[in-house]
């Protein structure tokens, strides 16, 4: 039975269940044995959004326009972020439907390896948007959309193991891999930036985020506002800016790949999974101790 839940959300343009396997592979390779205690997913993005992205930058395409790779990235980011939030109140809309395939994918983990299992996120760009909405929400006892409106779907019991589970209560370590959310707050004051409690309101988790210097849609985290800095452990910079002046590079967008493969991307992911390993070792030792006691008497 696996012990730790690892799930990925897609950043733009990721619409295929397969889109985090090369990440997946090589955690295997690293942990090798222990791979089988992990249970792992994907949160792919909605089809919806990207068919009507598709045909808007296929139409764009007949007139003569530079950086096409760029200006993809921005359509897909700006263009998928926008339609969720534009029918945030809407049953069944574009918010609430991307919710749901979080819910979806966090009721198959339990299944597999049970509603206490530590969680560990992995999110790109606007992922990583889609995921603090999911998690602001699911820490409020109340909201009038969304998954969580009217205190969630039917079919879990309040305050049970499994909704805490659902609500990710159980969640450990949430990487943000170059993240867009200075783009979607900035326009406000300072005070009203609010981030995602990572340690309170039932939740304890360390939230790691990571952006490389020339990457336009990374950033650090941690100076947006009071909250922010409260809530993010800390901002790793993937690579020193200097390196890459000195090199010529310049401002572009970087695909999940470019930090995934990042040597300090890896080192604190395999770091991390291999301390929930060692733990979760521990604690069947202890278990299986008190039960040999038991017999005993």
């Amino acid at each position: 039975m696996a012990e730790i839940v690892v799930l990925a959300a897609a950043g733009m343009g990721a619409v295929h269940r397969d889109f985090a396997k090369p990440l997946f592979s090589a955690v295997q390779s690293a942990l090798g044995n222990d791979w089988s205690r992990l249970h792992c997913d994907s949160l792919p993005g909605l089809e919806a959004f990207h068919s009507n992205i598709e045909r808007v930058f296929e139409g764009m395409q007949k007139r003569d326009l530079d950086g096409l790779r760029a200006r993809k990235f921005l359509l897909y980011g700006m263009a998928q972020s926008a339609a969720q939030l534009e029918d945030i109140r809407q049953r069944e809309g574009m918010y609430e439907r991307g919710q749901g395939a979080i819910y979806s994918a966090l009721q198959r983990a339990a299944a597999v390896a049970g509603d206490g299992a530590p969680v560990v996120l992995l999110s790109h760009s606007v992922g990583c948007i889609t995921l603090s909405n999911y998690l602001w929400d699911a820490q409020r006892s109340s909201v009038n959309h969304g998954i969580w409106r009217d205190g969630g779907p039917g079919g879990v019991r309040r305050g049970s193991s499994r909704e805490r589970f659902l609500r990710l209560k159980t969640l450990s370590h949430w990487y943000t891999l170059g993240a867009t959310n200075p783009l979607w707050c900035a326009g406000k004051a300072r005070e009203q930036i609010q981030a995602v409690t990572s340690n309170s309101r039932g939740y304890l988790f360390r939230w790691k985020n990571f952006y490389h210097p020339d990457d336009l849609f990374g950033w650090p985290l941690k100076p947006l506002s009071p909250t922010y800095k409260q809530a993010v452990y800390r901002d790793y910079e993937t690579s020193p800016l200097s390196d890459h002046r000195a090199i010529g590079a310049g401002p572009q967008v970087l695909p999940p790949e470019d930090y995934w493969c990042n040597e300090r991307v890896w080192e604190q992911l395999i770091g991390d999974l291999r301390t929930l390993l060692k733990s979760g070792r521990q604690r069947a030792l202890v278990r299986t101790e008190r039960s040999s006691e038991a017999l005993a008497v």
